[in-house]
């Protein structure tokens, strides 16, 4: 619901390696397709019939990139953006989180999530959904299964069984070795080697200066960040990283935000 010339969302796909990083035109397509039909249905079913048009907003040269903006059309009341509860469904999904659905426009969303993600690593490598000041959403393979476990949730809700551990995310400092997965892109990805332990978890970098965390592949490094739980083990599924120390950094008492104090309002990437 912004002004003509601006954008409301943003989706972009990343190719294979072995495509040379190329998008086919196909896969493109049908994803577009895709999120504006299921934008169409939810308008309909939350302001009960149309009030917005989707219209192309932007596109990036040399990339599989499009702007969309939701124009109104319709003096008529509106109850909600399709768009905005879109990336709203997509950001509970990320977290880790239970999501229940709110309504019959919550079902259209997730399965457009579903459909969306299903063949990310055989068709595409991964994809990104931004929104004004929202932070950015990644959609890969990792991702569908989250989708997947909430769509099961919800069709065997009468014998689910709590899980043992804690499922959502939280805002946590880890300690371990950076190791390089994929690095293309807006929302790259490492793998963290815990030191204690050993354990390996994957993470996600946003918005950050690739050659700053190429400098900290390979060493011992603090990181901070979101930290999705799935509730299979006491370890988070996947870290979304914000902040970034390479050791020797004092005692781990620093740890706990001396060294770099970190607020839920920082989104930033910074490597000290």
């Amino acid at each position: 619901m912004t002004a003509p010339g601006a954008k409301d969302l943003t989706f972009k796909i990343y190719g294979l390696d072995d495509m040379g990083g190329e998008v086919p035109v196909e896969v493109f397509a049908k994803k577009i397709s895709r999120i504006a039909s299921a934008l169409k249905k939810v308008d309909k079913i939350e302001n009960g019939g149309k009030r917005f048009e989707y219209v192309v907003a932007g596109l990036e040269y040399g990339s599989a990139q499009i702007d969309f903006r939701e124009k109104t059309m319709s003096p008529k009341p509106i109850r909600k953006s399709p768009t905005a509860r879109f990336v709203t469904v997509g950001r509970s999904i990320s977290s880790g989180k239970p999501v229940t659905s709110e309504s019959e426009g919550d079902d259209v969303i997730i399965d457009l999530y579903e459909s969306l993600s299903r063949d990310a690593s055989s068709n595409y490598d991964y994809a990104t959904i931004r929104s004004g000041f929202e932070q950015m959403l990644r959609v890969d393979s990792f991702f569908h299964g989250q989708v997947e476990r909430i769509i099961q949730s919800a069709q065997a809700a009468a014998l689910s069984v709590p899980p043992k551990f804690f499922v959502g995310d939280a805002i946590g400092t880890f300690d371990g070795v950076i190791q390089a997965v994929d690095l293309k892109g807006d929302a790259p990805e490492v793998r963290l080697v815990l030191s204690a332990g050993g354990k390996s978890i994957d993470c996600v970098l946003f918005d950050m200066d690739i050659e700053d965390v190429r400098v900290a592949l390979g060493n011992r490094v603090a990181v901070t960040g979101r930290a999705i739980y799935e509730g299979q083990t006491g370890l988070p599924s996947r870290i979304e990283i914000r902040r970034m120390a390479r050791f020797p950094i004092g005692s781990i008492k620093d740890l706990s935000g001396s060294v770099y104090p970190f607020e839920q309002g920082d989104w930033g990437l910074s490597i000290e």
